[in-house]
């Protein structure tokens, strides 16, 4: 006499059921019968847990290869944004000397305004700096303006 198993050792054979060699047969048969289309539903299991785990790879390969262009498209514009900071810096770098410049310039310019001398030669009136003046060292004028001598 032969019983189904059911995991906990006990005889799961239909009660009140005769259990002769040919209830024996029928059960085998029954099994038997049972057994492709059981077989068959866990292979098909397998194959969707099969093809579920392709899909789910594939969309996890799809996302990171998006989240690994993201990231990149982030560092090239990283890279650029550094570049154009430092493009900025030596910008107001050259215009900050500019402005020394002007400012120097603007200086003298404002010191030939504040320095003016107002010369008459031959009923002529000429305006001069003494910075000009006094621009060819070791002439008579530069020693005049430079300041060594008390003349009115």
């Amino acid at each position: 006499m032969s019983t189904w198993p059911s995991g906990d050792g006990c005889d799961d054979r239909v009660p009140g059921k005769q259990h002769n060699a040919e209830g024996e047969d029928e059960d085998e048969a029954l099994r038997d019968s049972l057994q492709a289309p059981v077989s068959l539903s866990v292979e098909v299991a397998r194959n969707w847990s099969e093809e579920d785990t392709a899909q789910l790879l594939a969309k996890a390969t799809a996302a990171a290869g998006r989240v690994t262009a993201e990231a990149e498209a982030i560092r090239m514009e990283a890279k650029a944004t550094r570049a154009a900071a430092e493009e900025m810096k030596v910008a107001v770098e050259q215009d900050r000397l500019g402005l020394q410049a002007e400012k120097a310039s603007m200086e003298g310019s404002h010191t030939f305004q504040t320095t003016k001398i107002v010369l008459s030669v031959g009923g002529h009136r000429f305006e001069t700096s003494r910075q000009t003046l006094t621009s060819v060292s070791g002439s008579y004028l530069a020693s005049m303006f430079s300041g060594r001598c008390n003349t009115p």
